[in-house]
C-alpha cells in the first residue's frame, strides 16, 4: 500500500471544523431571514423560499461531490468546501435583491453538500480508532447548528444581517486557505489515503443484497429520526403541558437537552463500534428504538422524557457503526460516492415525514399511530439487518 505523509491530528481538526461549519452555514439563514424580513419588508414565506434550491442542493450535490472525492482528492474537496462556503456566504451578505440572494444561497447549499461524502470518508481512512473518530466528529454537527443560530443572533443585534453572512464567510475562507497551505506543505496528503482496515470487501455475489439492506436501513432510520425531531416538541406540549405544568420554554429546554445528550452519544457509539462488531452495535440500536417507540405510545409523565431521550440516543449512537459498515462494504474507489448516496436519502425523507406528521395530527390530534408504525418498522428492520454478511471480528484490546 502506498504511504502518504499525513498529520492525522490536523485531519481530525479540519474534519471536525468542516462538520461544524457545514451545519452552521446550512442552518443560520433561519435566523438571518428574520432580520431581512424587517429590512426588505418582504413576507417571511417569500424569503424563506429563497433557501429552497439551496436546501435541495445540500442533498443532491452529495453525489457529484462524492464522485469527485473518490476520483481526485478528499482533502482537496474539503479545501474547496471551506473556500466555496466562505465566498458564497460573503456574496449572500452583499446581496441586495431577492434574486441575487436566491442565487447565492443556492451556491452556498451546493458547497454544503461536499462535507458528508468527502469528510466522512476522509476520517474513516485516516483515523486509527475509526469509530471513536467518527463519534467525535459527529458531535460537531449539532454544535454547528446551535452555533449558527447563536452567532447570527449576536452579529445581527450588534451589527447587521449582512455581517451575519460576511464574518462567518471570512472565517471559512481563512480556514480553507490554511488547509490549502497544509496540503501544499505536505502536512496533509492531497492523494486519498486508503485504510487497510477496509481492504477486504464482501464477495461480488453479496453486493446486491448488501446494497438493498443498507438502503432500506438508512431510509428507515432517517425516517424515524425525522419523525421524532419534528414531532417531539408537539408531543411534549400535548402530553406534558397540563400533567407537569410545563410551558413552551421548558419544553424547548427538554427537547434541546435530549438532542445535546444524543450528540454526545455519538462518541460513546463510536467507542463501542471500535471494540465490538459494527453489525451487532447497529442491530442493538435498531431493536432498542423499536421496543421503546412502542412503549411511548400512551405515556404522559416524566417517563416519556426519559424514553424519548433513550430512543434519540440509540438513533444517534449507531451512526458511527453505520458509517463503518458502509466503509467495509463499499469498494474503496467508490467509498465517498456511497456516502453521497446515503446523505441524499437522509435529506430526502424529511418532506415525507413532515407530510405524515401533518396528516396524523389532522386526523387524531396526536402521533401515537405514527410512533406505533415507526416501532414496527424498526423491529422488522432489526431482523433484516441480522442477515448482513459481516465476518466475525476480533475485539480490540
Amino acid at each position: 500500500m502506498e504511504i502518504h505523509n499525513n498529520n492525522n491530528k490536523l485531519t481530525t481538526f479540519y474534519a471536525a471544523v468542516g462538520h461544524l461549519m457545514m451545519h452552521m452555514f446550512a442552518a443560520f439563514y433561519f435566523v438571518i431571514v428574520l432580520a431581512i424580513e424587517d429590512d426588505w419588508k418582504f413576507s417571511y414565506d417569500e424569503l424563506i423560499n429563497l433557501w429552497f434550491l439551496g436546501s435541495l442542493m445540500v442533498g443532491l450535490g452529495s453525489l457529484p461531490a462524492g464522485w469527485l472525492s473518490d476520483r481526485w482528492s478528499r482533502s482537496g474537496m474539503m479545501a474547496i468546501m471551506f473556500i466555496g462556503l466562505g465566498l458564497s456566504s460573503i456574496l449572500c451578505g452583499y446581496s441586495n435583491t431577492k434574486f441575487t440572494l436566491f442565487i447565492n444561497l443556492s451556491i452556498l447549499g451546493l458547497f454544503c453538500s461536499i462535507y458528508h461524502p468527502a469528510g466522512i470518508s476522509w476520517v474513516v481512512n485516516t483515523a486509527q480508532n475509526t469509530g471513536r473518530a467518527l463519534g467525535f466528529n459527529n458531535i460537531f454537527g449539532g454544535v454547528g447548528i446551535g452555533l449558527g443560530a447563536l452567532l447570527a443572533g449576536i452579529l445581527i443585534d450588534h451589527y447587521s444581517w449582512h455581517a451575519a453572512f460576511i464574518l462567518p464567510g471570512l472565517i471559512s475562507l481563512l480556514i480553507g486557505i490554511a488547509l490549502v497551505w497544509h496540503i501544499q506543505s505536505n502536512q496533509i496528503s492531497l492523494k486519498n489515503i486508503v485504510s487497510g482496515k477496509f481492504s477486504e470487501n464482501p464477495e461480488r455475489s453479496q453486493y446486491l443484497k448488501i446494497a438493498i439492506i443498507m438502503l432500506v436501513s438508512i431510509t428507515c432510520l432517517s425516517f424515524v429520526f425525522q419523525i421524532l425531531q419534528t414531532s417531539l416538541p408537539k408531543t411534549m406540549d400535548i402530553r406534558l403541558s397540563s400533567s407537569m405544568d410545563l410551558g413552551t420554554s421548558e419544553i424547548g429546554y427538554i427537547v434541546s437537552a435530549i438532542y445535546i445528550v444524543s450528540g454526545l452519544m455519538n462518541y460513546v457509539g463510536g467507542i463501542l463500534a471500535d471494540k465490538f462488531s459494527e453489525k451487532i452495535i447497529y442491530a442493538i440500536g435498531i431493536v432498542g428504538q423499536g421496543c421503546l417507540l412502542l412503549l411511548i405510545i400512551s405515556l404522559s409523565n416524566y417517563w416519556l422524557i426519559i424514553l424519548c431521550l433513550i430512543i434519540v440516543a440509540f438513533n444517534s449512537s449507531i451512526l458511527p457503526a453505520e458509517n463503518l459498515l458502509l466503509a467495509r462494504f463499499a469498494p474503496e474507489k467508490y467509498q465517498s460516492l456511497v456516502y453521497g448516496i446515503k446523505f441524499i436519502i437522509s435529506f430526502s425523507v424529511g418532506p415525507i415525514a413532515l407530510i405524515l406528521i401533518s396528516k396524523s395530527y389532522e386526523l387524531t390530534n396526536e402521533f401515537s399511530y405514527l410512533y406505533l408504525t415507526s416501532g414496527v418498522i424498526m423491529l422488522l428492520l432489526f431482523m433484516v439487518v441480522l442477515t448482513l454478511p459481516v465476518k466475525k471480528q476480533t475485539l480490540a484490546a
